[in-house]
């Protein structure tokens, strides 16, 4: 399968998944990321303050500025600013440093939280299209769902290794930014989709090597459901987040299982 054809492929199927949303009666899948995500960062963002104001406290007695007496030392008429302004910025550098790693590695953190859903939902998309009612394990189910943690975790080793590489290449040769800044977005769609479609890997009893080479024999599908994923994850604005939230995995997961099917039906495995 010619590698673009299995991208725009990729993406159709998860645009096609809005129908299955709504006529197989999944919209409930919607809504469920959206409650966790509100949740997880709600206690982000509470876990996040206590650390700073626990750290600038931290930081304010090691440098000695509550220490300074008030007066006598010849930086006593300073000590409110001093102190003052050292907690305000130590705070607001945790919390800059906090946004920038969760801006960077929040589809990750979405992929690894939300495994459990996503294994769930891709089993019941397979059950609404084949018409086959998969059998519920739980020990079936914690396994697609360590299998899920486990490989986003590894993909997103893998992504920052080839982000460093490619960062590295192109500080010794500028010009080339213009291969490796495209060539790093495939690479995140790559994994993204990698993620989505193993959980119909697992579900079909694929060993992960297996599943590893069924995903790059077929990998412009891959970054086609990857890109749909990318795309809503990465609206802008408070509503772009909530549609995103709700849209981008669901129609991923569904789109990636569609995929998986039709490739199985094809007998174009690859492997």
């Amino acid at each position: 399968m010619n590698f673009f054809s299995g991208f725009f492929k990729g993406i159709g199927n998860c645009f096609k998944s809005f129908t299955l949303i709504f006529d197989k009666g999944l919209w409930p899948f919607l809504f469920y990321p959206l409650l966790i995500w509100i949740i997880t960062f709600c206690l982000a963002l509470y876990g996040v303050s206590l650390l700073a104001e626990s750290l600038s406290e931290w930081l304010n007695s090691v440098v000695s500025l509550k220490s300074i007496p008030d007066n006598g030392h010849w930086l006593s008429f300073a000590k409110p600013f001093l102190s003052g302004w050292f907690s305000f910025l130590v705070i607001w550098i945790i919390k800059i440093i906090f946004w920038f790693i969760t801006g960077t590695l929040s589809k990750y953190i979405l992929l690894i939280i939300l495994s459990p859903l996503f294994a769930l939902l891709s089993e019941k998309t397979e059950e609404k299209i084949t018409g086959k009612v998969v059998s519920f394990s739980f020990t079936q189910l914690l396994k697609d769902i360590l299998r899920g943690i486990l490989i986003s975790l590894r993909n997103m080793f893998f992504e920052y290794l080839i982000i460093i590489l490619c960062f590295i290449i192109t500080l010794s040769f500028p010009v080339l930014i213009f291969i490796t800044a495209p060539f790093l977005l495939f690479v995140s769609w790559y994994y993204f989709g990698f993620v989505m479609l193993d959980y119909n890997s697992e579900r079909h009893k694929y060993k992960f090597r297996r599943s590893i080479k069924f995903i790059k024999s077929n990998k412009g599908y891959a970054c086609g459901i990857g890109c749909v994923y990318w795309i809503f994850m990465s609206l802008p604005t408070i509503a772009g987040d909530i549609i995103g939230i709700m849209f981008g995995p669901a129609l991923a997961v569904i789109g990636a299982t569609v995929t998986f099917l039709q490739i199985k039906e094809s007998k174009l495995e690859g492997i």
